[in-house]
């Protein structure tokens, strides 16, 4: 799906100009489970104001503080108030795929990875938003590391999910082509008889579908079509890949990743966070995308084990996986939880700073989420963290507690805003709209 980053610019230029596609901002997501912080007594969130101190586990985010808005007291309310006939779980675990979309769910499943989103998430909302007024990027960049669950964030519509792409080499060859060097098997640039043709076949094959989607779509009623309406977006822009060659792209170069690794291992989880994360905000550089979801781990993270934190696999415990993976560890919510979360608030720090690096912070915005505050599987009383102000859109350097029963709405609805989509209202309209102390 390589979109040409390059071209970009020049594709969107003439809009940009009449002010129909806004100035370039881009927003990136980057969500994790099982809690910001711990119980322990070392761990304890930035009280309220200017003058806040971090505990031992954000140091790492001391020298990015004015850079930041941190935001507490988040409660995931649509979890509690979702209807429930089946008597679906009903906690944090069970609050992923309405994070990003602020809606009841249209249902519960047997487990937490089955829960059904009641509505499209804020990044399809704001990338089809940006594309209607001519932008022609990617709608949204949607990736994960070690993701075992089907509990999805993102969602197209209601009952239609966007599964991530957890192999870096693929999203490196899908924004930039092949590795330099033909690193990663690919073909080092040269041309591919064998690709070309399987291009052509793959097209074809997705021309077929088109056709087929828009004589079915007369067929059905106004939410069925909205749906096919956005399968048939998602095919239109697989097409857009097909048919265009990567190129570089027009802002820094495209990050250099380790060849050779195995991405789908959890012992390798720390390298190919770094390099979902460096793939982030190059693809945000470049404006091959202007809203990325990155998701490290799942709901649980049953078997997510941190070899260099020095855990190792071990014996299996309970219904929370292995005993040193990181679900099992949050419930013990000791020592090794604030292990894990120093290196958490670690990757915040360094998407934060790499954004800084690459020139984009400024006019961009940076959104950390968990589903819970310290992994005991509650929904209310969840941090945030804020970082960059999207040009001026979002007031810095500053540590706010939410009054109780804040909705995370109002804060999708701000980055909605500050990226030029004008978004009064999402998800449950009853939850309200921008949260005005974002802004100061």
């Amino acid at each position: 799906m390589g979109v040409g980053p390059a071209l970009l610019p020049l594709l969107h230029l003439e809009e940009e100009a009449r002010g129909q596609v806004p100035a370039a901002r881009g927003a990136f997501f980057l969500v994790w489970a099982d809690g910001f912080l711990s119980k322990t007594s070392g761990s304890k969130w930035p009280g309220e104001g200017t003058a806040y101190t971090f505990a031992p586990f954000q140091a790492s985010l001391e020298p990015l503080r004015e850079d930041l808005l941190l935001l507490d007291n988040i409660n995931y309310r649509f979890i509690r108030e979702s209807p429930n006939p089946t008597g679906g779980e009903v906690s944090g675990h069970a609050c992923f795929q309405g994070m990003l979309t602020g809606a009841h769910y249209r249902s519960f499943g047997s487990s937490t990875a089955n829960n059904v989103a009641g509505g499209p998430s804020i990044d399809q909302h704001i990338g089809t938003g940006l594309k209607a007024m001519g932008y022609a990027g990617l709608t949204s960049l949607n990736l994960g590391v070690f993701i075992k669950s089907t509990a999805r964030l993102s969602w197209r519509a209601a009952g239609d999910a966007i599964v991530p792409t957890t192999d870096p080499y693929r999203v490196f060859t899908q924004l930039f082509g092949d590795m330099p060097g033909g690193g990663s098997g690919g073909s080092g640039g040269m041309p591919d008889p064998t690709a070309d043709r399987d291009r052509l076949m793959k097209t074809s094959i997705l021309d077929t579908v088109v056709k087929d989607l828009e004589r079915f779509k007369g067929r059905v009623g106004t939410e069925d079509g909205m749906r096919i309406d956005a399968h048939l977006q998602s095919i239109r822009e697989i097409e857009m890949g097909l048919t265009a060659g990567p190129v570089t792209p027009p802002t820094g170069a495209p990050p250099m990743l380790p060849e050779g690794v195995n991405t789908g291992s959890t012992e390798n989880a720390h390298i190919t966070t770094k390099m979902m994360i460096d793939l982030s905000v190059a693809a945000l550089a470049a404006d091959a995308t202007r809203v990325v979801v990155l998701q490290i781990g799942d709901q649980g993270d049953s078997d997510l084990i941190l070899y260099n934190l020095g855990f190792m696999p071990g014996g299996e415990d309970g219904n929370t996986g292995n005993v040193n993976g990181f679900h099992s560890i949050a419930h013990r919510n000791g020592a090794e939880k604030d292990t894990m979360d120093t290196w958490f608030q670690e990757q915040v720090a360094y998407s934060i700073t790499s954004m800084k690096t690459a020139g984009i912070l400024d006019n961009s915005v940076f959104i950390g989420m968990n589903n819970m505050r310290t992994g005991q599987h509650e929904y209310n009383n969840v941090p945030a963290i804020i970082a960059g102000s999207a040009g001026g859109y979002f007031s810095l350097g500053r540590s706010v507690k939410l009054p109780n029963n804040t909705a995370q709405n109002g804060i999708l609805i701000a980055v909605a805003n500050a990226l030029g989509v004008p978004t009064e209202t999402f998800g449950q309209t009853e939850y309200g709209g921008e949260l005005a102390v974002l802004r100061g």
